[in-house]
């Protein structure tokens, strides 16, 4: 798998398709690492790691000097160790910078905000301790492969807010590693009927869909007729879908689309000379659609809390664990597992069981089971 992603580097729509496969096969993927990352992904255990090449503005150049470092004198004990030991006229901020927001400093940063924040002050101490060493003023008493001193510690920065980072990650890998902003959302999706743009290609020209999502692209253009509309890059969790926004959807919610906000949209499934597009009808901002659904999501309490098992997990370990989350957010909302056997799913009502279903139950769930495994249900089950 790791070899598929490597050659797959320049695709992210296919990136992200393949990492959730691992997901679902329980293969963890971990972002790069300038302690452990290889050029390309690699594979460690259980785990893929990201490649160093995978981040966006650190070229060739770049790696070997990182990866000579590493091999020579062991791994980077700090920012500043890495920036004393690596050649910064290689390695310059625009690299450094593009690492931290990748995640690549996380095993020996207090934050990738704390290390961003300090990054000058770092360079400015390696460049001086490097021209030290060429110009032969380097004590006589110290060891070239000691470690440098560090400058001043700055008071520690809190890391930034989720989004921020997740944000930065995907500025410069293409995509998200360490979770992915529409994840809260998760449990809403089923009770709106949200249609994951990776199910697009299996549904027939003309039928309507709903997706769910946030714009990572759009082009505005003007019509014969001087109105504006605009052609839209959707990005779920399981890729992108391409929307064509016509002037009177697009004058009703130019605003919203121009925002990082998640919408819902719902529309058309057309093809089109370049492919696959859905014709949007309906553009709204996802927290006013889900307190508006019809089936009562973000108005009234779950109806049903309904968590999946897979058939081949370990019962007592599996069954422990969900009634422990249950306790653990006592309430009023029925629990009902499924449990999926080779050829058919068995519906158990976990009659001593009754939930708070909330966002904390999801998390807690998710992390036991895995993502996907938990769903609140605000309407009638059909």
């Amino acid at each position: 798998m790791a070899a598929l992603l490597t050659s797959e580097m320049g695709d992210t729509d296919k990136i992200v398709k393949y990492v959730e496969e691992c997901r679902a096969m329980g293969i963890q993927i971990h972002p790069p690492d300038v302690n452990v990352s290889a050029v390309q992904f690699s594979v460690a255990g259980d785990t893929i790691r990201f490649g160093l090449a995978a981040i966006k503005n650190v070229g060739e150049a770049a790696i070997e000097t990182i990866l000579r470092a590493r091999r020579e004198q062991g791994p980077f004990g700090a920012l500043a160790d890495f920036c004393a030991r690596v050649d910064l006229r290689l390695v310059n901020r625009r690299v450094i910078e593009s690492l931290i927001k990748a995640g690549a400093f996380d095993a020996v940063g207090p934050s990738r905000a704390h290390l961003l924040s300090t990054l000058d002050l770092a360079m400015e101490t390696g460049q001086r301790q490097q021209r030290d060493r060429v110009e032969g003023q380097v004590s006589l008493f110290a060891l070239d492969t000691a470690p440098p001193s560090a400058p001043a510690e700055a008071p520690t920065l809190p890391e930034w807010e989720p989004d921020q980072l997740l944000a930065y990650e995907r500025e410069v890998l293409g995509f998200y590693v360490s979770g992915h902003p529409l994840a809260r959302f998760r449990s809403v999706t089923e009770s709106l009927g949200v249609t994951p743009t990776g199910e697009l290609g299996v549904r027939a020209t003309g039928a309507r869909v709903t997706l769910l999502g946030q714009v990572a692209a759009m082009k505005e253009i003007p019509t014969k007729n001087g109105d504006r509309m605009a052609f839209v890059t959707l990005e779920d969790m399981d890729g992108t879908a391409e929307l064509t926004v016509f002037p009177a959807p697009f004058k009703a919610a130019a605003a919203l689309l121009r925002s990082r906000e998640p919408i819902l949209v719902r529309g058309r499934v057309d093809d089109t000379e370049k492919g696959r597009v859905v014709l949007a009808e309906e553009v709204r901002p996802l927290e006013q659609a889900v307190a508006g659904a019809p089936s009562g999501a973000g108005g009234a309490a779950p109806q049903a809390c309904r968590i999946r098992v897979g058939g081949d997990a370990e019962p007592g370990a599996v069954v422990g664990g969900i009634e422990r989350a249950c306790q653990t957010h006592p309430g009023a909302v029925p629990v009902f597992l499924h449990v999926r056997l080779p050829d058919h799913e068995v519906v158990i009502r976990a009659t001593r069981l009754a939930v708070d279903a909330s966002a904390d139950l999801v998390a807690e769930v998710e992390a036991l089971l895995g993502p996907g495994t938990i769903i609140l249900e605000y309407g009638r089950r059909a």
